[in-house]
């Protein structure tokens, strides 16, 4: 895909999935459960809803400045639409409905028998517990939803509760208005009393002032008296309006909720991408190689080819270190050898140096295929186990270590009682490391290690120094600043860049010549 100039490589994408399936397929798998159990939390009921209009409690149409629209408070209503007494109201009419036989909830002879009924508070309870109740936006009505394990319960109770919360508020309203019509009433009645007593004491009134007084109190209260027949007529015009169901609940076709597959799907698709997104996060923050051939062409370390260097590929010593010479491991060697050998007479040089960042065995296994394919090229070769702190070389070829280049450079062996022949390669002779030694830093600063690489390279076309990991320990840039060149050993997915970037540093810093790397692969060529 090009944008521009830009090309976007694909394998980078691709590489990073190859390094990090593990995590994306845990990611997935924990998806999977997690979103198998929500599943199986959520609701398994059935699901019936019921709508219902809210309206002014109390209307009248002949008071023009009579308010009605403060009177619905749909959060009051909501609640009062979810409470337990409106729930042991539906459960008394339907329970009413069935003994009757009378679907119609609001037939007379049903409510009349609901007033009589006793309700279970815990039945009741359990249903307020399964009431969800939803106001739409700028809107005066109830969606009354309630669950029941029964598809039919579920519709019975849906209806039940949407007729018992307008009785609710029809009762309540009904009630208010008796209670004020009860209350003026009685208001009446004492003022009537009050204008005979006053009729009384106006005729018996023997001043003008006082007869007057008295016939001011008596105009005051047949005022009231006036007034509050008026309000008994204000109220006896009131009607109750309380509301009406809107839509009847339906029977539910199925249990609310998701089917059960979407959640283990929907919990795989969400826990795979997550894992996607770790992933190519981790991957950008991973410092390790991705393309090691150009990249490390990029930090201008001549990249000289790719070799294997995983287990079971190889046929000679304990620890298999000799690859076939017709296998694809031996061709691999044999072209990277091809290559260095190359550079290395266009710099008449002949000491080179095999190291590596962190990991020895890589490090051994390269210098000693290296080796072994140079003499089987017919090139005189000599590979010197340098690793004098923890000795593998002999092992790679089932050699002893009895004497070696610590035994050398201590100077109680001479060079030829040190050498030993590679077996059933005839022109490749190997110094092992030798004995153990207390310091090994201390032999390997030493005047006699320079006079002991002057003295070997004469006699042969390579020398090939294998040395521990440049990181691990001091050894390998003393070693490399009296060799000829050094190449370094990398390995994609291990080795990173800054791994890389300090052990050239370090090398050029005791001014040892870096003459190219090698990719050291896990798995065969």
């Amino acid at each position: 895909m090009l944008d521009g100039d830009a090309v976007v490589d694909v394998s980078e994408y691709t590489s990073a999935l190859k390094r990090w399936w593990p995590l994306i397929a845990v990611a997935s798998i924990i998806g999977l459960v997690l979103g198998s159990i929500l599943i199986g939390l959520q609701s398994s009921s059935y699901e019936a809803v019921a709508t219902v209009e809210v309206r002014p409690l109390v209307t009248q149409g002949d008071d023009p400045n009579l308010d009605v629209s403060r009177q619905v408070n749909t959060t009051t209503e909501r609640a009062i639409a979810g409470s337990q007494r409106v729930a042991e109201g539906a459960l008394a009419l339907l329970d009413a409905s069935e003994q009757l036989g009378i679907d119609d909830l609001n037939d007379p002879e049903v409510e009349a028998l609901a007033q009589t009924l006793v309700v279970d508070p815990e039945i009741a309870r359990g249903v307020v517990e399964n009431i969800s109740i939803d106001i739409p936006a700028d809107s005066q009505i109830l969606e009354i939803t309630v669950g029941a394990d029964n598809a039919e319960r579920s519709r019975d109770l849906a209806q039940g509760l949407a007729h018992a919360y307008l009785d609710f508020r029809r009762d309540e309203g009904l009630a208010g208005t008796e209670l004020a019509r009860q209350q003026l009433f009685a208001r009446e009645q004492e003022l009537i009393v009050e204008l005979d007593e006053l009729s009384r004491e106006i005729a018996s009134a023997t001043g003008e002032a006082e007869r007057q007084s008295l016939s001011y109190r008596d105009v005051s209260k047949r005022e009231e008296l006036a007034g509050i027949g008026a309000r008994l007529a204000n109220i006896s015009a009131i009607s109750i309006n309380a509301g009406e169901v809107l839509d009847d609940a339906d029977v539910p076709d199925g249990r609310a909720g998701l089917p059960f597959l979407a959640g283990p799907m929907s919990g795989l698709l969400l826990g795979g991408f997550a894992g996607l997104g770790v992933a190519f996060m981790l991957d950008r923050r991973d410092d390790r190689f991705r393309s090691a051939t150009a990249e490390l062409a990029d930090m201008d370390l001549a990249p000289m080819g790719a070799v294997p260097v995983g287990r079971g590929i190889f046929r000679l010593g304990t620890d298999q270190a000799i690859a076939e010479l017709n296998s694809e491991a031996g061709e691999a060697y044999r072209r990277v050898q091809g290559s260095l050998l190359f550079n290395l007479d266009q710099l008449d040089k002949t000491v080179v140096m095999v190291t590596g960042t962190n990991n020895p065995h890589s490090t051994t296994t390269v210098a000693a295929n290296l080796a072994s394919a140079a003499a089987r090229a017919g090139r005189r070769t000599l590979l010197i186990g340098a690793d004098l702190r923890r000795p593998s070389l002999h092992d790679r070829f089932a050699l002893e270590n009895v004497r070696g280049l610590s035994d050398v450079l201590a100077g109680e062996v001479a060079v030829e009682g040190a050498l030993q022949q590679a077996p059933e390669l005839q022109n490749l002779r190997i110094i092992p490391a030798g004995s153990p030694v207390q310091q090994p830093a201390r032999l390997l600063q030493s005047v006699a290690l320079g006079r002991f690489l002057s003295q070997v390279k004469n006699g042969y076309d390579l020398v090939v120094v294998e040395a521990p990991p440049v990181l691990s320990v001091a050894d390998a840039a003393d070693l490399g600043r009296l060799c000829e060149g050094v190449v370094l050993v990398v390995e994609p997915g291990r080795t990173s860049r800054s791994d890389v970037a300090d052990s050239v540093e370090q090398l050029r810093r005791v001014g040892a010549d870096v003459v190219g790397s090698i990719v050291a692969e896990s798995t065969p060529v």
